[in-house]
């Protein structure tokens, strides 16, 4: 090539090349739009909401929250793994979206891969949850059912939801068979347990906690490997001889897929500076969670164990979203 017309590519090109990596340096120089896809007010939005305000201050910019709700969530999900990998829409949202979902319905709008994450944000356990009339504790409960399965159900929020799973894979690795009954979201399901019209359900802790600590409905075991610090009364589903039943619940972030690398060490790091503040790490202990942080190949690693793990209890129930 003439050396000109190399000097005149090479030049023509710099300010490209300098535009995208001053972009990545900079980053972030205007707000950040974070999607939770789910209802505001919800265990969900107030992890996100607790994270963006002490982020917001780690990277100088401001994170709105921008709830989009449905179709379990999907529709934010979709929205977000469309979105310019730019580092200026980002998701926060658990199982559910990257675990779950995926392997639940074949024609999603998006796919685990659409999405490069970034850090696991909170854990926490998911817990069995029965109405207050209810006596006795799991064993004694477990025991009234092999008796007379008729007599009892289990409420859920939805077919493929992970209280519904989380029933389907205690039931199943231990020779129970329960009817299952499906309500459209939490506040319905938690109106007729409080009520007496359900005996029992799956939810996360964060969820429950606040019903529990008055009265209206009683929590019998926790997913946890360990007794959780804010239930040190509560057995385990692993001291009570279930195994299987050991696993945290969790809230995440990520961003959309082809990121730069940069952007996402950057949002990496500052997550990790939020979880060692103290005051942080409170608000999210009181609302029954715990705060994590990962790398984002650690926390990538995680999806795709339990990815594996949740589809052998999917596959043999032939559960299907489409």
């Amino acid at each position: 090539m003439n050396i000109d017309i190399l000097r005149r590519t090479l030049l023509g090109t710099a300010p490209f090349a300098f535009g995208a990596a001053h972009a990545q340096t900079a980053y972030p120089d205007r707000p950040i739009r974070v999607v939770v896809p789910y209802a505001a007010g919800g265990g969900t939005d107030v992890t996100a909401r607790a994270a963006t305000q002490r982020l917001t201050a780690e990277l100088g910019q401001q994170m709105p929250v921008d709830n989009r709700t449905g179709a379990n969530t999907a529709i934010g999900a979709e929205y977000v793994a469309r979105s310019r990998p730019d580092g200026y829409t980002l998701l926060v949202s658990g199982s559910t979206t990257f675990v779950l979902l995926p392997l639940l319905a074949r024609r999603l709008p998006f796919q685990t891969s659409d999405f490069a994450p970034v850090s696991q944000l909170t854990r926490f356990p998911m817990a069995c949850v029965v109405n207050a009339s209810v006596q006795g504790g799991f064993p004694e409960i477990v025991a009234r059912i092999r008796q007379a399965p008729s007599e009892f159900v289990y409420a859920h929020t939805g077919i493929g939801s992970s209280g519904h799973l989380m029933g389907e894979r205690l039931f199943m690795t231990h020779g129970l068979r329960l009817t299952s009954v499906p309500y459209r979201g939490f506040a319905p399901t938690l109106v007729d347990m409080m009520a007496g019209q359900i005996p029992m359900t799956f939810e996360s802790v964060p969820a429950v906690m606040p019903f529990h600590r008055d009265g209206r409905v009683r929590i019998v075991a926790v997913s946890s490997p360990e007794r959780w610090p804010s239930l040190p009364d509560i057995p385990t589903f692993r001291e009570l001889g279930y195994a299987s039943m050991a696993f945290h619940g969790w809230f995440g972030l990520v961003a959309p897929a082809s990121t730069p690398a940069a952007i996402v060490e950057r949002l990496s790091q500052a997550v990790a500076k939020i979880s060692a503040d103290p005051g942080y790490r409170e608000a999210i202990d009181a609302t029954g969670q715990q705060v994590v942080h990962n790398t984002a190949e650690e926390f990538a690693s995680l999806i795709a164990t339990e990815t594996n793990e949740w589809r052998a209890v999917i596959e043999p129930l032939h559960i299907s979203l489409d």
